[in-house]
């Protein structure tokens, strides 16, 4: 366990400055190279911070997980944040990090899982991204201003990870729901808390909302829903 605590906090250091680089440049397609130095300082030190932070809580949920399964879920907590950051300065979710991001972690999933000996899992992570995916696209259309697409795109990603923690298909869509429940609650409560405070209405990124749920599901899915 601590061995695996001290290899997450080391690997969230690269991560974190790396997430620098693609908040600086991706958004406006600036080439990556040449990379910078480490900063430490305004949003680039909230970055490491919040990254050592989810990548222990990560290596503290999956202490029994294989490395693979530790794996994925670190690149998710790490994309997840890399976004967020991006979606509140800009109201948007770059295709450049969040398809790439799903591409990757379809054949992250189906590897792992094959390699572990439990490729049902592929099946229920598969319905997550599906019934994530589905349900925002539903909200899109009905509310395209209320709903971006980019969101959409994202929770097909969150889908795929939240479902992949499931023991059956109805704990992959009791996970999602959860995920889902705790990111729109988080969204409106801001939402009210502005309006309150500003008089108007306005709006916000949300984004981040869903990343917190689905970061919250994943950490806490062992006791949000019953094995099946």
């Amino acid at each position: 366990m601590i061995a695996r605590l001290v290899l997450c906090v080391l690997a969230a250091l690269p991560a974190g400055w790396f997430a620098g680089v693609l908040i600086d440049r991706v958004p406006d397609r600036l080439p990556l190279t040449p990379l910078p130095t480490v900063r430490l300082t305004g949003k680039y030190l909230w970055v490491h911070v919040l990254m050592i932070g989810l990548f222990v809580l990560a290596a503290v949920r999956f202490e029994d997980a294989s490395p693979g399964v530790l794996a994925g879920y670190l690149l998710l907590f790490a994309v997840l944040l890399t976004v967020s950051v991006i979606d509140i300065e800009l109201y948007r979710l770059p295709d450049l990090i969040v398809l790439p991001t799903l591409a990757v972690s379809v054949l992250l999933v189906a590897v792992v899982s094959i390699v572990d000996g439990a490729a049902e899992q592929i099946r229920y992570a598969l319905v997550g991204a599906a019934m994530y995916f589905g349900f925002l696209l539903l909200a899109h259309l009905v509310y395209p201003r209320g709903m971006g697409f980019g969101d959409v795109k994202l929770a097909a990603v969150m889908g795929l990870y939240v479902g992949w923690l499931g023991s059956s298909t109805m704990t992959a869509i009791g996970l999602v729901l959860w995920a889902m429940l705790l990111g729109f609650i988080g969204g409106a409560i801001v939402g009210v808390v502005m309006l309150a405070v500003r008089r108007r209405s306005q709006p916000i990124p949300f984004g981040p909302f869903l990343a917190l749920g689905a970061i919250i599901a994943v950490l806490a899915s062992s006791s949000l829903v019953s094995p099946a």
